[in-house]
């Protein structure tokens, strides 16, 4: 038997209403899997998309706040590295270093027995300059001359230093007088010789 709109309009309210609910279910369920599931899938992959985006965002930034980080550590690294290497000197002040240590020490009253620059010690980009040292004086007048070397503007360690107490030298007594021998070290920064540029010869032609 063929269903009408006739056969329905007569039917009970209550079959009536099973079937408005049937249809309701039947539209519902054509909506759910058509639209809503496809929908949802789709919210989902935005809402991930999104979230990976904010990470990425939120990672740049980081990267962004570090970066100028680095940027502060590398220019306090430079300004420290040109501070130190203002403290080196070259290979033509070494000279003028070995005579200021000279003339600090005939300053501070001491007389030098042994003043000899040893053969340097190259590193990476600097090198060591050694120099043997003894003088004679009063424990006041070495302890002075050690001060003015530690206020030169430039690096200078004095390692290795031994006192003795001198009793007579020349014929005089030398009570308050001792003999210090020490290591002093400096250093001198190595500068890159520039490369020798290669004379580009051109071939001979040959004449006919």
């Amino acid at each position: 038997m063929a269903i009408t709109v006739d056969s329905i309009l007569k039917l009970p309210s209550s079959k009536k209403i099973l079937i408005l609910i049937g249809i309701l279910a039947v539209v519902a369920g054509f909506y759910f899997y058509l639209f809503f599931i496809p929908a949802q899938e789709e919210l989902r992959a935005s809402r991930a998309e999104l979230d990976k985006l904010m990470k990425e965002l939120n990672e740049g930034r980081m990267i962004t706040r570090d970066l100028e980080k680095f940027k502060a550590q590398l220019e306090k690294l430079n300004a420290e590295l040109n501070s130190a290497l203002t403290q080196l000197p070259n290979e033509k002040e070494i000279p003028e270093i070995l005579k200021n240590i000279s003339r600090l020490g005939k300053e501070s009253n001491l007389e030098f027995i042994l003043f000899k620059p040893k053969n340097e010690e190259p590193q990476q980009f600097y090198a060591k300059v050694p120099i043997d040292l003894v003088v004679l004086g009063s424990y006041h007048n070495v302890g002075l001359f050690f001060d003015k070397i530690g206020k030169l503007p430039r690096i200078i360690n004095i390692v290795d230093f031994n006192m003795t107490r001198m009793k007579e030298t020349k014929g005089k007594e030398m009570d308050n007088f001792i003999r210090t021998s020490c290591l002093i070290t400096t250093y001198r920064f190595i500068e890159k010789k520039p490369e020798e540029k290669k004379v580009e010869t051109k071939p001979a032609t040959k004449k006919e």
